[in-house]
């Protein structure tokens, strides 16, 4: 048997999506992005989203929109895809690295709130919380820090389409919240893809204005018949639109996000039910109250109960025909982090673990119980014969 680690799900026929774009001749922005806009409003109870064409560059212009650039530091979890680091570093901004919680893999935040404590936190102006594989960071935690600290929030929801915290529906901020429409997320726009949501009017206008070269609002509709040639680009700016084809991707995907969200509980289910006799794996945890969006199933080993690494266990799982993949390597070990900040390994010792130990199975809506329990039994018999 054969079992990726993530296959999307499009429909058979593909030409219904995407023939009102081609027809109409609006294949980039146009009427489609802003009714998927409306659509995915909607369902985040948000009262602004701005489509662009990738999570990372969600979080870009929102670290843009308010100004955050040299001489500025960001708290981030060290554990998390690069991608939320980096955009700090393209304005010039420092990340302020913190470690992770071990049972659910977000930001440290009694590490945060001493960080802030101390007296070269003046330059902080971000946190970027991480909802780690879908589950919620302690929100209304991170608010009381930013109200005290007078910090900008932006989540880092890349794994959170569906994620409900403390507060509420992710995306449903007077901040910032950035997803990703990545051909491996929960829902995609056709393979890449991003929005910003936020309740924030005078953000979501500088936002909206700086994805699209600085351009006046709705600069796009110049070329419509009767439209208006003019217009003003009052800033510098950046190229990062979405595109009708993506958003007629995302809008046909959002009409299936609650089946598949309840597809992903039960074969999180089948998991957990089937694996939890395996002592040598920690299966994940859910810690709270609120809403999983399960983007990932990441488990970890014990590693003295095995008689191979990790890494071993990886190639043996693949060698019976099954996709996984490792969330993710700390960016405090990547070469560019070590080389400009000089960071070791064990600087953020709780990463650096969960990284040596972790392993993600594939969590998909098109996955069969069948697959589902061969993964299992797979890791069941590895277990008996490396134990």
């Amino acid at each position: 048997m054969k079992i990726p680690f993530h296959k999307p799900i499009f429909p058979e026929d593909l030409n219904p999506i995407i023939k009102e774009s081609i027809d109409s001749g609006w294949v980039t922005t146009g009427p489609k992005v802003e009714e998927f806009e409306k659509q995915f409003s909607e369902y985040l109870y948000a009262e602004h989203v701005i489509a662009v064409n990738s999570g990372t560059a969600a979080l870009h212009l929102a670290l843009a929109a308010k100004g955050i650039g040299i001489g500025d530091k960001f708290v981030v979890p060290t554990y998390t895809f690069v991608a939320s680091v980096e955009v700090g570093e393209y304005l010039g901004a420092e990340p302020v690295l913190v470690d992770s919680d071990p049972d659910t893999f977000n930001l440290d935040l009694n590490q945060v709130e001493g960080i802030l404590s101390e007296e070269k936190s003046r330059n902080i102006k971000a946190i970027i919380p991480v909802h780690f594989g879908g589950q919620a960071v302690n929100m209304k935690r991170v608010n009381e820090l930013a109200e005290k600290y007078d910090l900008f929030v932006l989540e880092d929801a890349a794994h959170a389409v569906e994620t409900v915290s403390n507060t509420g529906k992710v995306g449903n901020t007077n901040h910032a919240a950035a997803f990703s429409f990545y051909a491996n997320k929960n829902i995609t726009t056709g393979g890449e893809g991003g929005a910003l949501a936020t309740n924030d009017e005078q953000l979501a206008d500088k936002v909206r204005k700086l994805s699209l070269h600085g351009m006046s609002k709705d600069g796009w509709k110049r070329f419509e018949i009767g439209g208006k040639w003019e217009y003003d680009v009052s800033e510098l700016g950046y190229k990062y639109n979405m595109t009708d084809i993506a958003a007629s991707f995302g809008h046909e995907q959002l009409t299936h996000i609650d089946d598949w969200y309840k597809r992903r509980l039960e074969i999180v289910k089948l998991y957990n039910d089937g694996m939890s006799d395996i002592e040598g794996i920690i299966l994940p945890k859910h810690t709270n109250g609120e809403v999983h969006a399960w983007h990932l199933h990441v488990i970890r080993i014990k590693p003295r109960l095995w008689q191979i690494s990790r890494n071993e266990l990886i190639e043996k799982i693949n060698e019976k025909g099954i996709g996984t993949s490792v969330h993710y390597i700390p960016v405090h070990m990547h070469s560019y982090y070590i080389k400009k900040y000089n960071y070791k390994p064990n600087d953020f010792p709780i990463a650096k673990k969960l990284f040596e130990t972790v392993i993600t199975l594939p969590l998909y809506p098109k996955m069969t119980n069948e697959q589902t329990q061969y993964i299992i039994s797979t890791l069941i018999d590895l277990w008996h014969q490396y134990k």
